[in-house]
């Protein structure tokens, strides 16, 4: 008696004569992981890496996220009797917390982070250095590991020496 050759069951989807039946896999990207979700599978956490096709819309679309900090603006906090400087920005979607950095030598200066973890759309300085100009910018957290680039300069703010300690020309 001859050996018939084994013969390999396929999976339903791969059966000869049915072709293949598509799949549906849903991946959403959240602040805190990539989910990934299919007909056979509940909704986890995976570990998986997206990929973007180069020129795709998907591109463009994930090239322009996070969004930067708009509005970015400061303030003296209390011009008549503190050298501090409010400084405040409107929010951005599915930020965490925000990070803020000042310049003291011009608008397109060199700009140093001076808090970090920042709660809400504002954040007020300690004491500055007399007979100097600040300019600041902020980024957006998003999650643990997506940063904004940095918002645009807010206007100049000075501190002088003697009353009124804040001046914004």
């Amino acid at each position: 008696m001859r050996a018939r050759p084994a013969r390999e069951r396929l999976p339903q989807n791969r059966r000869p004569g049915r072709g293949l039946r598509p799949r549906t896999l849903t991946l959403a990207l959240t602040a805190a992981a990539l989910v990934w979700c299919s007909e056979a599978t509940a909704c986890g956490a995976s570990n998986w890496v997206a990929t973007v096709a180069t020129g795709s819309k998907g591109e463009s679309l994930a090239r322009s996220l996070p969004a930067t900090p708009g509005s970015t603006g400061a303030t003296c906090a209390a011009p008549t009797t503190a050298k501090t400087i409010k400084v405040t920005w409107s929010a951005v979607l599915l930020a965490t917390s925000y990070s803020v950095y000042d310049a003291t030598t011009s608008a397109s200066g060199t700009y140093t982070q001076v808090a970090s973890g920042v709660i809400g759309t504002s954040w007020t300085s300690g004491t500055l250095t007399s007979a100097t100009n600040y300019w600041f910018k902020v980024t957006a957290l998003i999650g643990t590991k997506w940063v904004s680039a940095q918002s645009s300069a807010s206007p100049e703010s000075t501190i002088n020496s003697v009353s009124p300690f804040c001046v914004q020309p």
